[in-house]
């Protein structure tokens, strides 16, 4: 029988031999592989972008493919306006892109920096269309639209729907190819310019603001209509959707917020959607029975 002392002896070498083995060293699988260049880019990824690594830093290249707006945000930049993507015209927007905090900075044409361009353009004169954001229509009211008020018809039920008969002519000023100045707060929806704003006189009082409208097979109707119904937390039936700090002006069709991005290539099902801090700002500035005038046509509706 073995005796106590050497039991003793033998469990401390097996605890000692125990102790020299790393614990998980045979199944130990590796990790994943980091990034590549050491970290993810962020936003959305142009056509032929590429990026490269300094000191730990990701910087975004030049985006090689031509943008949807390549000619409009060439002729916004004074470049020469080819429609085609030249090493100079990158590295001009991109520049721009950089001022603006639009990111990622990779010279691509798309549609947030154009929207920027445009909305840039019309905050010193909202109504002043001037070439470039010409609609190009002489857009009369549209069925469900209101006469305008300023031709001394009616203005027609509240819903919006229509009254009957064509309107006259216009009274007082008109911008070329803008929204009408009234002596009342008209909320001007530019189309073609994806703008919205509110404006009494020759006063601006909301804006201009970046929106998004009805895509091809949605459209947002144009003419003039009213608003007739403002629900704070609208939740949609139809499309099983929020439609925060929302303000009907024609049946189904509203500004109301939106909790993603408005600069898309697609339009919305027929309303007109803002940023979340622009519609709850509208919504403090119109009123029930307020005036609505809409005119243009989105670009690709």
């Amino acid at each position: 029988m073995m005796s106590r002392r050497m039991a003793c002896r033998v469990t401390a070498v097996l605890l000692a031999v125990a102790a020299a083995v790393p614990v998980g060293t045979a199944t130990a699988a590796p990790g994943p592989p980091p990034p590549a260049g050491g970290r993810a880019l962020t936003g959305p990824a142009s056509p032929a972008t590429a990026g490269r690594t300094t000191a730990g830093r990701t910087t975004v290249a030049c985006a090689a493919g031509r943008g949807p707006y390549q000619r409009q945000v060439e002729r916004w930049l004074r470049l020469t306006v080819d429609g085609r993507q030249s090493a100079a015209d990158c590295e001009a927007v991109r520049a721009f892109q950089t001022r603006q905090g639009i990111k990622p900075a990779n010279g691509y044409a798309g549609p947030v920096t154009w929207a920027r361009m445009r909305l840039l353009s019309a905050r010193t004169a909202p109504t002043d269309t001037g070439t470039e954001g010409a609609s190009g229509d002489a857009a009369g009211p549209a069925t469900g639209a209101v006469p305008d008020p300023a031709s001394g018809s009616a203005a027609g039920p509240a819903s919006g729907a229509a009254t009957g008969g064509a309107s006259g002519p216009a009274a007082g000023v008109v911008a070329s190819g803008g929204c009408p100045v009234r002596s009342y707060r008209v909320a001007c929806v530019d189309l073609k310019r994806q703008l919205t704003w509110v404006q009494k006189g020759g006063k601006t009082l909301f804006g201009p603001v970046a929106m998004r409208s009805g895509g091809a097979g949605h459209r947002t109707r144009t003419g003039w209509f009213r608003i007739y119904w403002k629900h704070k937390n609208h939740w949609s039936s139809l499309y099983d959707a929020p439609m925060p700090y929302a303000q009907f002006f024609s049946g189904g069709q509203a500004f109301h917020a939106v909790h993603g991005s408005i600069h898309t290539t697609g339009g919305s099902m027929g309303c007109v959607n803002l940023r979340l801090a622009d519609a709850r700002k509208l919504w403090s500035v119109l009123k029930t029975r307020d005036h609505v005038y809409v005119w243009g046509r989105r670009p690709g509706s």
